[in-house]
C-alpha cells in the first residue's frame, strides 16, 4: 500500500517526528512518503539533509490561509499519478487539503488528531464535520479524545480508532557520556541544565518557564535553562528574559535538528503547556532517561498518570518552581520521579506494536471505502 502523509509545511514538532519514523521504516508492502504543499519547513529541510525524500508540491503560495480549490484538484491528480492508495493527515490545514483531494481521487483518507479536542475552536467544527463525512477513519491518542471527536464531529464509533504515539527507541536513547556530550555541544558540563522543546507560541506557556527560571536562580544560581524552538513569541519572550536580567542563564536556542543530542544533554525537561495531545517530547524525554516536570493538563496526565510527582497545577507557579528545584537538588525526589517515569516508559507501546496497529487501521479503512465514491479527474 502506498501511503501519502500530507503537510502544508513541516515545522519542528511531534507529528513531524512521528511521520519521519514511519517513513524511515516503511516497507515494500507498506510504503510511506511525505508531501508538502507550501514549503518543506525546518523539519522537512532537515530530513532532506539526512537523505530522506520529501516531495514539495508548491500548490499554496505565501502565508495566507485562503482556501485554494485548485490546490485540492492538483493534489488529487498527483495522488492518481503516483498511485497513492491511502492519505494520512495530522493537522487541521493538511486535513482540509488531504481529505478533500483523497475524496476527489477516489481513495480513502485518515484524519489523525495529535492533540486533545479543542472545544473553544467551534468555528472549525463545521469544516471538520464535513471532512469527517469524507474521511474513512479518525485516529485519536486516547479514549477521552475519541469520545470528544465522536460527539463534536458526529463521527460513528466504527470510523474511529485509538492509537497512542510511540518513540523510535533506536534514536531516542540515554546518552553514554553526558559530560562528553555537553562538551561537544558547547554546554556547561557541571551546571544543572533544564530545557524545553516546543514552538514559541502561547499554548506552550514559555512565559511561565521564564518566570520560573527567574525564581529558581535566586535559590540555585548555577542553574542554566534553554528553550529549543521558534515561533511568533520569540521577541516577547526575549524581552521578558532581558527585563528579568536572566539572559546569562536562560537562552532561546532556536530550532535544533537533530534535537536528540540536546535533549540527551539535559538534567530535566519542562513542559508547562496549557493544552496538549499526547506530547511526543515527554515520550522522547523518558526514552532518553531525562525526567520531566509538566503542567497537570489532560494531554500530559494521559501519558504520565495523575500521580506523577512532577506535575504542577497551571495556576500554581510556585509549585512549578518547587518541582524543578527539587528535581535538581533533592536526590530523593528525583529518584521518586525517575522511578515513576521509568515505569511509564516501560509500559509504552513498541515501534512494532504501533506499526501493526496502524496497518490494521489502514486495512479496515480500505475495506470500508465504497467504490461508489470514486471520482475521475480525467
Amino acid at each position: 500500500m502506498r501511503v501519502a502523509h500530507v503537510f502544508v509545511t513541516m515545522p519542528v514538532g511531534g507529528a513531524e517526528d512521528l511521520v519521519f519514523s514511519i517513513v524511515k521504516n516503511s516497507t515494500v508492502e507498506q510504503h510511506a512518503e511525505v508531501v508538502c504543499l507550501r514549503d518543506l519547513g525546518v523539519a522537512g529541510e532537515a530530513a532532506e539533509r539526512e537523505g530522506m525524500v520529501v516531495t514539495l508540491l508548491p500548490l499554496l503560495k505565501g502565508r495566507g490561509k485562503r482556501f485554494s480549490p485548485v490546490a485540492v484538484w492538483k493534489l488529487s491528480r498527483w495522488f492518481k499519478q503516483q498511485r497513492i492508495e491511502m492519505v494520512h493527515t495530522q493537522v487541521y490545514n493538511a486535513h482540509v487539503y488531504g481529505v478533500l483531494a483523497a475524496w476527489l481521487a477516489g481513495i480513502p483518507s485518515v484524519m489523525h488528531h495529535q492533540k486533545t479536542f479543542n472545544r473553544e475552536r467551534r468555528r472549525r467544527w463545521w469544516t471538520m464535520r464535513a471532512l469527517s463525512k469524507l474521511a474513512a477513519r479518525q485516529i485519536t491518542l486516547s479514549e477521552k479524545t475519541r469520545g470528544d471527536v465522536m460527539e463534536a464531529l458526529a463521527v460513528p464509533a466504527e470510523k474511529t480508532a485509538v492509537l497512542p504515539n510511540f518513540v523510535d527507541d533506536s534514536v531516542y536513547t540515554p546518552p553514554q557520556d553526558r559530560a562528553a556530550l555537553r562538551r561537544s555541544l558547547g554546554l556547561p558540563v557541571d551546571a544543572p541544565l533544564l530545557g524545553g522543546i516546543a514552538s514559541l507560541n502561547t499554548q506552550k506557556n514559555h512565559a511561565a518557564t521564564v518566570r520560573m527560571m527567574h525564581a529558581l536562580l535566586k535559590r540555585l544560581p548555577s542553574a542554566q535553562g534553554m528553550i529549543f524552538g521558534e515561533g511568533p513569541q520569540r521577541g516577547e519572550l526575549q524581552a521578558q528574559i532581558d527585563a528579568l536580567g536572566i539572559a546569562g542563564s536562560f537562552t532561546l536556542a532556536g530550532n535544533k535538528r537533530p534535537v536528540v543530542p540536546w535533549l540527551q544533554a539535559l538534567d530535566l525537561m519542562v513542559l508547562p503547556s496549557t493544552w496538549e495531545g499526547q506530547p511526543m517530547v515527554i515520550l522522547q524525554s523518558l526514552a532518553c532517561g531525562v525526567p520531566v516536570v509538566s503542567s497537570r493538563i489532560e494531554g500530559n496526565t494521559a501519558v504520565l498518570g495523575d500521580d506523577d510527582p512532577g506535575l504542577f497545577d497551571l495556576n500554581d507557579e510556585a509549585a512549578y518552581v518547587e518541582r524543578v528545584h527539587s528535581c535538581l537538588t533533592d536526590a530523593s525526589f528525583r529518584r521518586s520521579l525517575t522511578q515513576h517515569q521509568g515505569r511509564v516508559q516501560a509500559a509504552q507501546p513498541t515501534f512494532a506494536d504501533f506499526l501493526n496497529r496502524l496497518d490494521s487501521i489502514y486495512q479496515s479503512a480500505v475495506r470500508s471505502h465504497p467504490s461508489s465514491h470514486v471520482h475521475t479527474t480525467q
